[in-house]
C-alpha cells in the first residue's frame, strides 16, 4: 500500500460526497492508496451514508469524540500506506492528485500540489497557498523552508510516514493544531517538490461567520501556539529550523495584533 488518504468527517453534507467522488476518479491504481474516513460525533444517520457512497478501497472508522484532530490521530493509528495525505471531507481533489503526488514523493521529499479556494456555485479563486505554488512550483526539489506558507496546513501534500512517526496532533488545542503538528515534525523535514500544475487541491471555503472569534479568544489561541512552538524548539534547538521557528512565532504575533 502506497498511500492511506485520512478524512475526518463530521455530520457529512453533499460536499463530502463530491470529495470521494473526487477519489474513486483517481487515475493512481486503487489497490495502490486506500481512503480512511473517521466518522465523528454522531454516528447515526451519516454511517448509512457512507456505505452507499464509499469508494471500494475505503475504510470506515468512528469515534465518538467531535473533533477532527482526534479523528485524524485515529486515521494515523489505523493507516497501512507508506505515504499519508490528508482531505477535509468537503475538498475534492483533481483526478490525478494521488498520481501526481505519488511521481514526486520520496522519503526525504515532501509531495506537494496547487491548492485553490472553491466556492458553493463552483468558481475557483487563487490564495495564499497557490500563490506560494506559483513562486516556487517550478524550481524542483527544494529546502522545505522556501514554501513555508503550506507548512499552516496538514493538507495538499503527500508525507512519508517516517516523517510523522509516533507524533500526533494535540487535542488540547480547539484550532491551531495543524500548524502545530506541521512544525512539531519539522525536525525531520528536509526536501519539498511540487507536483505538475495537474494536481489540485481545491480548499472549499465556508460560511466565514462560522470562524469569526472574539479578540480575547484570538489572543488566547495564537498566544498558546506561540509558547508551544517555542517550547517544541527550545526542547530541541538542534533538530528545528531557526527560521522557520521564528516565522511561525511572528505569524502568532501578527495574528494576535489582527483586527477583523
Amino acid at each position: 500500500m502506497k498511500i492511506s488518504v485520512i478524512i475526518p468527517s463530521y455530520h457529512p453534507q453533499q460536499h463530502t460526497f463530491e470529495c470521494l467522488e473526487s477519489l474513486k476518479r483517481q487515475t493512481l491504481a486503487s489497490d495502490l492508496f486506500e481512503v480512511l474516513i473517521v466518522l465523528n460525533g454522531e454516528r447515526e444517520p451519516y454511517e448509512e451514508f457512507f456505505q452507499s457512497a464509499m469508494p471500494s478501497n475505503g475504510r470506515l472508522l468512528y469515534s465518538p469524540v467531535a473533533s477532527a484532530c482526534s479523528s485524524r490521530n485515529m486515521g494515523l493509528d489505523n493507516a497501512r500506506g507508506e505515504y499519508i495525505c490528508f482531505i477535509d471531507d468537503d475538498d475534492p481533489v483533481s483526478p490525478t492528485y494521488l498520481e501526481d503526488l505519488l511521481c514526486v514523493a520520496r522519503p526525504n521529499v515532501i509531495a506537494a500540489s496547487n491548492c485553490l479556494s472553491i466556492f458553493d456555485d463552483g468558481h475557483t479563486e487563487q490564495n495564499v497557498y497557490s500563490q506560494e505554488y506559483e513562486r516556487c512550483a517550478g524550481r524542483g526539489v527544494q529546502p522545505f523552508i522556501r514554501p513555508k506558507k503550506i507548512f499552516s496546513v496538514p493538507w495538499m501534500k503527500l508525507i512519508h510516514r517516517d516523517i510523522i512517526d509516533t507524533r500526533r496532533f494535540n487535542d488540547g488545542f480547539p484550532s491551531g493544531q495543524d500548524a502545530l503538528l506541521m512544525f512539531e515534525i519539522s525536525d525531520r523535514m528536509d526536501k519539498v517538490q511540487f507536483t505538475s500544475s495537474d494536481a489540485i487541491y481545491y480548499w472549499r471555503q465556508r460560511n466565514q461567520s462560522l470562524h469569526r472569534m472574539s479578540d480575547l479568544k484570538r489572543i488566547s489561541k495564537y498566544s498558546r501556539l506561540a509558547w508551544a512552538y517555542t517550547r517544541l524548539f527550545f526542547a530541541h534547538p538542534c533538530k528545528y529550523n531557526f527560521y522557520f521557528y521564528l516565522t511561525r512565532v511572528l505569524a502568532s504575533c501578527h495574528a494576535i495584533l489582527a483586527r477583523k
